[in-house]
């Protein structure tokens, strides 16, 4: 052996003496990747706690919840499908959630950013192999607020944002409530969250018993100009009104012009629009679903009878960038799934 092999021979053996000390220091630490179990103590005694596992991907965020009076389930004909949400929890005042955070398979390093403004701001990485944690309690104030993925982890990240749904054990939100979270709201864009309208615009809908609600999405596949789109206060008992229009997708600037198998990019078919009613208990259930058409106006018609309701496109849709054939793991790869044409409704006593 040379001088020259010697040292490369050295060099190879320090290298991987340092990777053996790196993971023997922080294997203590894998678990406790943004904060620690320990915050568990944060909980008051007897308070209800629901249990959520987030998942992250490349662009949406996996909710599985599983509590006292709230647990992620969605039903079709009375059959369960999912017992998990996309982008979305649901939570009772003053429920206390105890979050998991890990990433899914093959997925760059997220963020869990939750900016309660009337509690605290929780800022979690989740990185790939690691555990994060969070505990906080949900907002005594019925309403919708916004979580948002704070990391750059390619180009549609700031597409992924979700929706914590609060809403009461039974009945449906008081006035007071709606005016309490409209008021919290207002004055955290004028302070705080000035230029960060992290929660959604409101339009209250409660003058009339058939309100008519209208969505436009942009080319950039945005409902009146936020993701998630608006949130609607509507009363309850109210036959309602939904309109909805989406132009054909075009230019790589919309995740719904995708690339095939060819190289070459086409609007997104068979996708399913639709209305979902939330439920007390967490269970979520289609009411009203259709092929989404472009430049087409879209009508969904429904009773208020839920607390709450979504709308539009409430599945993440799979986007693959490869112009010309191009795309391969040596030349780089774009692709995940996408969701940002979808809303909330809430429902007024």
């Amino acid at each position: 052996m040379d001088k020259k092999e010697r040292w490369e021979l050295i060099w190879v053996v320090f290298v991987l003496a340092l990777f053996v000390i790196v993971g023997v220091a922080t294997a203590p630490l894998d678990g406790n990747v943004g904060g620690v179990p320990q915050e568990i103590s944060q909980i008051p005694p007897h308070a209800k706690v629901d249990n959520v596992l987030v998942t992250a991907y490349q662009y949406y965020f996996n909710l599985s919840e599983h509590g006292v009076d709230v647990n992620s389930v969605e039903q079709i004909n009375g059959s369960t499908t999912n017992n998990f949400y996309y982008n979305i929890l649901v939570a009772h005042p003053g429920d206390w959630l105890n979050l998991t955070m890990v990433a899914g398979p093959e997925t760059a390093t997220t963020n869990f950013f939750f900016p309660l403004y009337n509690d605290k701001v929780t800022d979690v990485q989740i990185v790939p192999g690691l555990t994060g944690y969070a505990v906080f309690p949900s907002p005594n104030v019925t309403g919708v607020y916004t979580f948002v993925n704070g990391e750059y982890d390619g180009p549609w990240f700031s597409y992924q944002e979700g929706n914590m749904i609060v809403i009461p054990t039974s009945g449906y939100s008081s006035p007071s409530n709606i005016s309490r979270y409209i008021t919290t709201t207002h004055q955290a864009f004028s302070s705080a969250l000035v230029g960060d309208p992290y929660n959604p615009p409101i339009y209250v809908e409660n003058t009339t018993m058939a309100p008519v609600l209208n969505v436009v999405s942009n080319d950039y596949n945005v409902f009146n100009g936020t993701i998630p789109g608006p949130t609607f206060v509507v009363n309850a008992g109210s036959t309602v009104t939904l309109n909805m229009y989406v132009p054909t997708p075009k230019g790589d600037h919309n995740y719904l012009y995708n690339y095939t198998t060819t190289g070459k990019a086409y609007p997104d078919k068979g996708l399913i629009a639709g209305i979902y009613a939330v439920w007390w208990n967490g269970t979520i259930t289609p009411v009203e679903t259709t092929n989404l058409t472009y430049n087409t106006h879209i009508s969904f018609t429904f009773n208020a009878k839920a607390p709450a309701y979504l709308y539009g496109v409430i599945y993440p849709v799979f986007y693959n960038y490869d112009l010309d054939g191009m795309s391969s793991t040596l030349t780089g790869e774009q692709m995940g799934y996408v969701m940002s044409l979808w809303g909330t409704v809430m429902v007024e006593s």
